[in-house]
């Protein structure tokens, strides 16, 4: 069996290690400016009410038809 630290250098993989340190304190670093707060506007929020709302009455819809077929194929209709 070949020692896999002779292929690989332990100044190598300190060297990496360094490097992914360095990677995750640049993602941790704030911006310029901080931690930006965002405040919605008023035509913001109507619109996203107004998606949800449409959003909840197309799933209520939908689960109302999918009710009615599957009742419309377990139940023989009174006409027959």
């Amino acid at each position: 069996m070949s020692n896999p630290f002779v292929r690989f250098p332990i100044s190598k993989l300190i060297r990496q290690f360094e490097q992914e340190v360095e990677t995750v304190i640049n993602v941790l670093q704030l911006g310029p400016l901080g931690v930006v707060e965002h405040k919605f506007a008023e035509a913001e929020m109507d619109d996203a009410r107004a998606t949800v709302r449409r959003a909840v009455e197309n799933w209520r819809r939908k689960t109302a038809l999918e009710k009615d077929s599957g009742r419309s194929e377990a139940v023989p209709s009174r006409n027959a």
